[in-house]
């Protein structure tokens, strides 16, 4: 009860102090890190006041984090008075997302769809939000661009390497990244074949025989699971099964960049798949 009285208390609060701000000074706040690099690339950052701690910032600039984009508090957005969040469908929680709106802000959920087209639109989404519709274009000739460049270095089909990408969690079993994931359209895009697409969508537990009977030649793994591994022979000890397989024996574990992930394919994968691109045929 007394937490519900607060909590009314201070939206009644932000209201009367959202009235003050002028309509024409926008006050954003980004919820992801695909969101955060297209507010940057379409030059609309002056309007943004804080980002989630996916997000990668410029190291000239600095803003107040608001956390993590699926756990948001909504005081700690009010206090910040924005006009908008933009985020993605994984932005929340709802009942977050609710009160916002409650408060007169603006809540924006942009697509998260793991692909080229996917980041195309997302680009048209953000520019409208923003009002940076004439940068647009030139971002999407960019991405057109890059695409091209990693499709010309695709090998055929039978020369392509075999990666799998493992969502390292201590303790439990690993997941691997099937279809209709950010990380398969990055495999892809670096001309490889990701194994587990064929028979598991999004991210599942991986079976010791479904690892084995897969051979990959490439075990892709987040930065931050070899941080907290302590390196990559640490992860193929904490996972035997790397050990029957040539990625294992070969030791062809490759670190990403975990916030490439977040949001749907970004600017970001692009960079990451091209970098694995370059690993993977020199």
């Amino acid at each position: 009860m007394i937490n519900s009285k607060l909590t009314s208390s201070f939206l009644a609060i932000a209201l009367l102090s959202f009235s003050t701000i002028s309509t024409a000074q926008e006050r954003i706040i980004s919820a992801g890190s695909a969101v955060t690099e297209l507010i940057y690339a379409l030059g609309a950052e002056d309007s943004l006041i804080a980002v989630d701690v996916t997000s990668k910032m410029p190291q000239t600039q600095s803003l107040p984090k608001i956390g993590y984009h699926r756990q948001l508090s909504t005081e700690g957005l009010l206090a910040l008075q924005p006009t908008q969040i933009i985020g993605s469908d994984e932005m929340g929680p709802q009942t977050t997302l609710d009160l916002l709106s409650q408060s007169n802000v603006k809540v924006n959920i942009v697509n998260t769809t793991p692909t080229v087209q996917g980041l195309l639109n997302r680009i048209d989404e953000i520019a409208s939000i923003t009002q940076h519709q004439s940068q647009a274009e030139a971002i999407k000739d960019q991405v057109n661009k890059k695409v091209a460049l990693l499709n010309s270095n695709i090998p055929s089909k039978a020369k392509q390497k075999k990666v799998i990408y493992l969502l390292l969690h201590e303790g439990r079993a690993p997941y691997v990244a099937g279809s209709d994931t950010t990380m398969d359209e990055l495999i892809h895009l670096a001309g490889a074949n990701n194994p587990a697409s064929s028979s598991i969508s999004s991210f599942k537990p991986i079976s010791m025989e479904a690892m084995i009977s897969m051979q990959p030649d490439v075990v892709l793994v987040s930065n931050r699971s070899i941080k907290t591994l302590k390196g990559i022979d640490n992860i193929i000890e904490s996972i035997p099964t790397l050990a029957s397989t040539p990625a294992g024996i070969n030791k062809q574990i490759i670190g990403i960049d975990g916030s490439a992930l977040v949001g749907g394919l970004g600017l970001a994968t692009l960079d990451e798949a091209a970098r694995l691109n370059t690993l993977l045929y020199p």
